[in-house]
């Protein structure tokens, strides 16, 4: 869809064929698969703004769960913030316990739908006054009489009722209308230490107070449907995330006058039915371990399924047009779904390509940084060896000394000691380069200068030391190795020698693998993930180098993550059609591939303003590892598909590190280290199962195609 899908000012009529056309365009499978509105759950996460190398950076705020030394550090951080740079919206602790109930909720409806082919559209936290409510659709919707509008309710219900929002809203093939009023009560309870008598009585307060944003949201569906589909059913039911069944009937037990509101809410006559009517704890599963849904969890959630929404049968009003005219009002163009943000712009996200897209601007297109990593380029040592598993801001920080060198007039060298550190170093001297030439304090900046080594060899080794002492001429040298090696003692021996012939040397190196630390060096080890989503991490931290201890395991984050991320898609080589040993010579995967990539809408120009960039070519990354070429089935799979594929070559990683050209490269997993996408599909082989160099390449979409004996399916 292109500029088409902007047009405005036809009649009302003409506006909701094209909104007919659009969800056609935007949900393929709406006749047989859920979608969620934003298809990601977003969650606010506390930050505040600081430059640092005279770069604006986000640093996320310590919980209340760190050590005292972090929030001290987060103190004084805080303290050097120019008042000049505008700082996000503050995120209260309410907010964190709001989006975490919410983030459960949505968890279990997921889940259901796939375990039990559920059809319907969910939307979340979508604003009464959102519906029809976009600019360039505004005026047509309200020039027409026959179109009920929020701002225009029946005289009968109060005014105030115009405004507010549903927590979900599910519009279900067969079911009608759901909506669901989350409440996050219960989670702060122990740490309160109150008594019982003042448990129940908070719990009784928010049991009110979803009755009223319940009826208020019942009136005004019933009002936006009242032209096309008069008496179509309307669920209302309570999500108490963490609250069990039981703590909701002892305290609704007490009060008379509260469970015969209840009882009208819902719907139903017999008191004792309302606690088994709200979606609790009981039902719920925890996403922090989605592997980890017993049996028991899923006979809890299909029996609350039954007992509040599909036990009534299927609403007869709702029909296969009703319904994709129901989704084209609430989901379509005309409607906004926005997402919280760091800055002021309103951002709608409702395509699943959006969704993946905003992802990966998140973690990766503003530098981010945990307090502990703001302190260590204040404390600013000499010679600093930084370890830990992928994505968790090593080579950001060494990005920002090398900033900071460079803009206080230094010459800065970045040296690539093997084949798997020259991507890396290709991006942060192309990064270098981009930086402002305002030197720091009137001083000019310096010069940036790249090497290329491989200490495999020898020669190489002792060649860098030599290289680099001459450029010292006696006085200070600034190096910078990420991605360090190739191996436990080589890249030790390249630093023990080169100090030996510069003293002054001031040298900064990273790498997965702690072993790497030259001896005598400050370690510093990063295990707080910061640029991928949980949904990757999970995936990664499986890896057999972190099982071992080889690389330190990840550490709990502290900090909400932005989204656990979009689902991760899996493939299974095997069935009809697939051939060959391994997934990247089998044509029908690259196919299968393909099919993924096109249905992300990758390549198709984001008209939509409010809306995050759309997905490009470049922002994918196909992974494999050993040997592949032009001719491989995978790679014909994907051109077949009309995929613009490459198979990168060694003279070619300079154009992949920098994302010059426009298409999807094909390449292992051990070439590109350091670099990221927002899209990884990564190629299982047999025997070797490469989550450390691979899938960590991941911002957002991860695409698996495994092997076939291991199953698999797409999602």
């Amino acid at each position: 869809m292109g500029a088409e899908l902007q047009k405005s000012g036809r009649p009302a009529e003409r506006e909701q064929t094209f909104w007919l056309q659009w969800i056609q365009y935007a949900f393929p499978d709406l006749d047989s698969h859920a979608y969620f509105l934003p298809p990601v759950h977003v969650n606010r996460v506390p930050m505040t703004r600081e430059v640092i190398a005279g770069q604006e950076v986000l640093v996320l705020q310590a919980s209340a769960g760190q050590t005292d030394q972090s929030k001290q550090t987060m103190m004084k951080s805080q303290c050097a913030v120019k008042s000049s740079i505008r700082q996000p919206t503050r995120v209260q602790d309410s907010d964190v316990r709001d989006d975490d109930a919410m983030q459960r909720v949505l968890f279990c409806l997921k889940k259901m739908s796939e375990l039990y082919s559920e059809v319907f559209v969910g939307l979340i936290q979508l604003q009464f006054g959102k519906y029809l409510g976009e600019p360039c659709y505004a005026a047509a919707a309200a020039a027409t009489t026959r179109l009920p509008l929020p701002a225009n309710l029946p005289p009968a219900l109060p005014r105030n009722w115009k405004d507010g929002d549903f927590d979900v809203l599910v519009i279900h093939r067969c079911y009608g209308l759901v909506v669901c009023e989350i409440k996050s009560v219960g989670s702060n309870l122990k740490q309160l230490n109150l008594s019982k008598q003042n448990e129940d009585s908070i719990i009784r307060k928010k049991l009110k107070e979803a009755i009223s944003q319940l009826d208020k949201a019942e009136a005004m569906l019933s009002h936006l449907v009242s032209d096309i589909a008069n008496g179509l059913r309307i669920t209302k039911t309570i999500a108490v995330p963490n609250l069990t069944v039981s703590q909701v009937q002892q305290s609704i037990s007490g009060d008379p006058q509260l469970s015969q509101d209840l009882c009208r809410c819902l719907g139903i006559t017999d008191p004792a039915a309302i606690a088994g009517l709200c979606l609790c704890s009981d039902q719920l599963f925890d996403p922090k371990t989605p592997w980890d849904i017993s049996d028991g969890l899923v006979r809890e959630l299909e029996n609350w399924w039954q007992r509040r929404v599909a036990g009534f049968g299927p609403d007869s009003h709702m029909t296969r047009g009703l319904y994709r005219i129901l989704v084209a009002r609430f989901c379509g163009p005309a409607t906004t779904v926005t997402v919280p943000s760091t800055s002021p712009v309103r951002l709608s996200v409702k395509t699943l390509g959006q969704a993946v897209s905003w992802t990966g601007e998140c973690y990766t297109a503003q530098i981010t940084l945990f307090p502990e990593q703001v302190q260590l380029l204040n404390m600013a040592p000499s010679r600093l060896f930084v370890a830990g598993p992928p994505g968790t801001g090593k080579t950001v920080v060494l990005l920002l000394k090398s900033t900071d060198w460079f803009l206080c007039g230094h010459a800065v060298h970045i040296v690539s000691t093997w084949r798997g550190s020259r991507a890396a170093s290709i991006m942060l001297y192309h990064l270098l380069q981009t930086v402002s030439t305002q030197g720091a304090a009137g001083v000019a900046p310096g010069e940036i200068h790249i090497h290329h080594y491989d200490f495999d060899q020898v020669l190489d080794l002792e060649e860098a030391v030599d290289d680099l002492s001459e450029m010292a001429s006696g006085g200070p040298l600034y190096v910078i190795a990420d991605e360090a090696g190739p191996e436990y003692r080589k890249f030790p021996a390249f630093c023990a020698k080169l100090l030996t012939r510069v003293p002054l040397l001031h040298l900064w190196a990273a790498s997965c693998y702690h072993g790497f630390a030259p001896a005598g060096w400050q370690v510093e080890y990063l295990t707080r993930p910061l640029r991928s989503p949980p949904a990757v991490i999970r995936e990664i931290e499986q890896d057999l180098n972190i099982a071992s201890f080889d690389v330190h395991p990840y550490s709990k984050r502290g900090v909400p993550d932005y989204t656990d991320g979009p689902p991760v898609r899996r493939l299974s080589h095997n069935g009809q059609g697939h051939s060959g040993d391994w997934p990247g010579g089998c044509v029908t995967c690259g196919r299968e591939v393909a099919s993924l990539l096109h249905k992300l809408h990758v390549g198709v120009p984001e008209t939509a303003s409010a809306g995050p960039p759309g997905l490009q070519w470049r922002d994918v990354l196909v992974l494999y590892w050993g040997d592949n070429s032009n001719n491989s089935g995978m790679v014909k799979g994907l051109r077949d598909a009309g995929i613009p594929v490459r198979v990168m070559e060694e003279d070619e990683i300079e154009d992949v590190a920098t994302a010059r050209t426009n298409v999807v490269w094909v390449t292992d997993g051990d070439g590109v280290r350091g670099l990221e996408r927002k899209v990884v599909v990564c190629l299982k082989p047999r025997v070797i199962d490469d989550r450390l160099y691979a899938i960590s390449r991941c911002t957002s979409q991860l695409i698996i195609v495994s092997p076939e004996d291991e199953q698999g399916a797409c999602e």
